[in-house]
């Protein structure tokens, strides 16, 4: 019953806290850039800054990015841990989500990810709970006290096995960002 809640509230514009593989993210629709703007506001940060998508395959984002066959081959790849992708972007991405013509993408076989993206037919957007250089929120009680006034969702459940958030890896230059 609460993810068909979760998804009446991610498709009316609004934002969730759940937890990732290693802390608490902030969630809303890709699509909805008003949606988008309220997570940055709640950040406190920039939209230039990017945001990470979140799927449970390629095919929910495969119309919004531009990768080559060896970038596919390596974003498809099984990983040790959590890792984010930044890709070529394509033309049909909305233009909220694109920075330099590119996307932050991450594959995740969590169920309530599986589920949520499922439900939508999009990729959820994906952001550490916290204020922008602050340390992100570990646990759905530190979210509800940073920040649960702004938000419409609070998913009460634990985080996964990792400590640290993804790593981040560019695809076009091959450089890792984030260890």
């Amino acid at each position: 019953m609460e993810i068909k809640k979760i998804h009446q509230i991610l498709i009316e514009g609004g934002v969730i806290a759940y937890p990732t593989e290693s802390v608490f993210g902030l969630g809303c629709d890709p699509s909805n850039e008003q949606a988008i703007l309220k997570i940055i506001e709640i950040k406190k940060r920039t939209l230039e800054m990017g945001l990470v998508l979140l799927t449970p395959s390629f095919e929910i984002v495969s119309d919004w990015v531009n990768m080559n066959n060896e970038q596919l081959k390596i974003f498809t790849r099984p990983t040790m841990r959590p890792t984010t992708y930044i890709v070529p972007a394509s033309d049909s991405v909305p233009k909220w989500l694109a920075v330099k013509n590119t996307l932050a993408i991450r594959l995740s076989n969590d169920s309530f990810i599986n589920n949520i993206c499922g439900m939508l037919g999009l990729p959820i957007v994906s952001t550490s709970a916290n204020l922008h250089g602050e340390q992100p929120c570990r646990s759905a009680n530190e979210v509800k006290k940073i920040m649960g006034s702004q938000l419409d969702y609070i998913v009460f459940k634990k985080t996964g096995p990792f400590n640290n958030p993804s790593t981040i890896v560019d695809l076009s230059s091959g450089k890792t960002i984030r260890p």
